[in-house]
């Protein structure tokens, strides 16, 4: 997102801000610098929603930055951006599973590098995990990317497990059980 520039974060977080969602945004501040911040909760279609809303917007972005193609990251986005819009029809055969309860997502959480490694990513998680038990959730869930390796660390360190699929961790995705 931040490739696309200013206005696509913009329009990213004020969608976060004030889209259909039961979100928590928290912030760490020094005086009056932010040092980090988190938003939290339940997203109803943070991805799908800004997508829908802002694709005029992000297909021009993405025609005036071709050189952005290049990069195997963002072609992954792009593909799961796709995937989002495009709507799917129902496989035959898949058999009917009983959906899990919804879980409390950290949909992102940032800290300023200048102050990294001075506990403000924990602090941030444990407001998230007191707002996530205050509300009934059993577990939280996120998304990283796998090759984020110190961002990786992080969440295992405070007990986050990657959830493998077939036995591989691809998708990034991180869940925490809550006591």
């Amino acid at each position: 997102m931040t490739q696309l520039g200013h206005e696509a974060l913009r329009r990213y977080y004020r969608w976060l801000l004030e889209g259909p969602h039961q979100s928590t945004v928290l912030g760490v501040f020094e005086r009056d610098r932010l040092a980090g911040y988190s938003f939290g909760g339940i997203f109803n279609g943070a991805l799908t929603g800004f997508l829908r809303e802002n694709r005029t917007f992000l297909a021009l972005r993405v025609v005036t930055h071709p050189w952005l193609i290049a990069n195997p990251l963002f072609r992954n986005n792009i593909r799961l951006a796709l995937r989002l819009l495009v709507p799917r029809r129902p496989a035959a055969s898949a058999p009917a599973r009983a959906p899990e309860p919804p879980a409390y997502g950290i949909l992102s959480i940032a800290v300023d590098p200048g102050r990294q490694g001075q506990g403000i990513g924990q602090l941030l998680m444990r407001q998230n995990e007191q707002v996530a038990r205050a509300a009934g959730f059993a577990r939280m869930i996120l998304s990283v990317t796998p090759t984020n390796a110190q961002a990786v660390r992080f969440y295992e360190r405070d007990g986050w497990e990657r959830e493998l699929v077939d036995g591989a961790w691809s998708r990034g995705v991180m869940t925490k059980r809550l006591a």
